[in-house]
């Protein structure tokens, strides 16, 4: 007789010797040999092994990164429809297939080809790509010529609820804006203080410019603003980005640049037009502030490639017995940042993003094992849950932007959205954190969830950093579909806060770098404690009768409706 197995020995079972039936790109989409397991009876309850031992897969170099459209991509696609095969969810794709396509192209810009400079106050200043400036142009590909002026635009912003409108009586057509970052700092309760607003975040900016008329768009880099640093930037920015073929709209709703300039290179920018960037804040908070031509022009040309891209979301489904119809969906994106094509010769160059988004993903399955747990104890759910392994998150959610556009079940029946990424694989913690609080009811239900639990919920730590428009979650948000990121809170069990603020800052270091690999000294118990606490709150919204509601009071400006009704996608990177 065969033993029962745990999870964490059956984890990436690839249905026992047959072939994923992944609809992933064409390479060898094969499981790495080390996650193969004998068959087995799975005890299908995560443990913190379990999760250990599939982030560790997820995030090995054989997944080169999870790049869209590349050959480690093919084999996490694989990775995950193995485990939810073995997990006996419901394939929920294309085609009754485990996957659901997603039409995407990569466009690069050679950097040797980026010639780039700012002409103001008789001077001619090169901008060097990666230390001045990061940016290409979604247009179709080729050689981009600009000559443009450059208009200041201030933060941004038209927003009529707060009587705000930098663009007023602005005629930008063939201009090139340059753009501030963030909400404007006002003490008079306009905005939300210092809770990010999606007005804050650079890719409402990039969309504000295009609806505006503008040719192109630079943000101004500055740490505090954007939450994170120009190495951040230049890690996204300087290799493939990737937007969703839209055959209706083709490449002519796309800006011909669109980039980012280091702080050290706007402030010499303003300097050159007689100002300083400090002035340029102060300017754009004046009263009755729009925007103004600058004396300055960019010139120069950069040159891009392209290649389509088809790449999946992987989709499974746990059936309800009394509304199947009724639906819920958690997301976890699959995809990381690929490799470092300019990398030195000998250095590290794949971007493994274990906690960034390996963690999610296993937290993703671990959250669907307990409740196919509580399915076959005798517990089955009242509606339908989706489990979305998401692609192109770092690109601008386009992998759930595509899934909330083209969803399962009319988007009027899906009823809630649950996001997980970038997950504590560290101890457990006394708090979990509501990221964009104010929301929906679903909050309400995750704090009886909490305090059954014996943990306090607290709003969002780090509210600066607008994460709630950072991640999957947002693109149900956005058709209105009340949607719920939470966290693992800073308060540890083990050490409390001081010891959640120096896990905090060491993560902050390695975000977005090479240096985001799995590490054996994680315990993966806060992991688990937050899938519990996850799987307890979807189980909770999937058997209640009543609906969740957005509240009437956000603590953010509303993202219901807040873009038509098929949006472009944002490119945000996720971050």
């Amino acid at each position: 007789m065969v033993a029962r197995r745990s999870l964490a020995t059956c984890l990436i079972a690839a249905a026992c010797g047959r072939e994923p039936p992944a609809a992933a790109p064409a390479v060898d989409a094969t499981p790495p040999a080390a996650a193969i397991a004998t068959p087995a009876e799975p005890s299908l309850a995560p443990t913190a092994q379990s999760l250990r031992a599939l982030v560790r897969t997820l995030s090995s170099d054989e997944m080169q990164g999870r790049g869209p459209g590349t050959p480690g991509a093919a084999r996490a696609v694989a990775t995950i429809v193995a485990q939810m095969q073995a997990l006996g969810l419901q394939p929920a794709g294309d085609d009754g297939g485990w996957t659901q396509r997603v039409p995407m192209r990569a466009v690069t810009t050679d950097p040797a080809r980026v010639e780039l400079a700012l002409h103001a106050g008789g001077e001619r200043a090169p901008l060097g790509f990666g230390e001045d400036f990061v940016g290409t142009s979604l247009r179709a590909a080729g050689t981009h010529r600009i000559d443009a002026p450059l208009w200041f635009v201030g933060h941004g912003i038209t927003a009529p609820e707060q009587g705000w409108d930098d663009y007023a009586g602005a005629e930008l057509d063939g201009a090139i804006v340059v753009v501030l970052v963030g909400d404007p700092p006002l003490t008079d309760g306009r905005f939300a203080g210092d809770t990010l607003t999606y007005y804050g975040r650079w890719s409402y900016k990039v969309e504000r410019a295009l609806a505006a008329g503008a040719r192109g768009v630079l943000l101004v880099h500055e740490t505090e603003a954007a939450s994170y640093g120009w190495n951040v930037v230049r890690n996204s920015w300087s290799e493939e980005r990737f937007d969703i073929i839209d055959d209706a709209q083709g490449s002519a709703g796309a800006l011909a640049v669109e980039g980012w300039l280091s702080k050290d290179a706007a402030d010499a920018l303003a300097h050159r037009c007689g100002a300083s960037l400090q002035q340029w804040h102060e300017t754009a908070l004046a009263p009755g502030f729009h925007a103004v031509p600058l004396p300055a022009t960019l010139v120069g040309s950069l040159v891009t490639t392209e290649r389509r891209v088809a790449d999946v979301n992987v989709v499974g489904r746990l059936a309800g017995t009394r509304t199947p119809d009724e639906a819920l969906v958690v997301t976890a994106h699959w995809d990381h940042l690929g490799t470092d094509g300019h990398a030195a010769a000998g250095a590290d160059a794949i971007f493994n993003g274990a906690i960034d988004n390996a963690s999610g993903v296993a937290g993703l399955l671990a959250v669907a094992a307990e409740l196919q747990v509580r399915s076959r104890g005798g517990r089955p759910l009242g509606r339908s849950v989706y489990f979305v392994a998401t692609t192109g998150e770092e690109q601008g959610l386009l992998g759930s932007r595509w899934f909330a556009a083209h969803p399962p079940v009319a988007i009027d029946n899906l009823i809630a959205a649950f996001n997980l990424d970038s997950m504590n694989v560290d101890g457990r913690t006394r708090t979990v954190q509501v990221i964009g609080p104010g929301q929906s009811t679903l909050e309400d239900v995750l704090a009886e969830v909490v305090r059954a639990e014996g943990r306090a919920l607290v709003p969002d730590e780090h509210p600066e950093s607008g994460g709630y428009f950072r991640s999957d979650h947002f693109s149900f948000a956005q058709r209105g579909v009340p949607a719920l990121y939470l966290r693992g809170g800073s308060d540890m069990a083990d050490g409390g806060s001081e010891r959640g603020r120096q896990l905090g800052e060491q993560r902050a270091r390695h975000y977005h770098t090479v240096d985001d690999e799995f590490d054996e000294r994680w315990s993966f118990e806060g992991t688990l404690q937050d899938v519990h606490t996850m799987a307890s709150l979807v189980g909770r919204v999937a058997d209640e009768p009543a609906r969740p509601t957005w509240k009437a009071s956000r603590a953010v400006i509303p993202v219901v409706a807040a873009t038509p009704a098929t949006p472009r996608a944002s490119r945000d990177g996720g971050r």
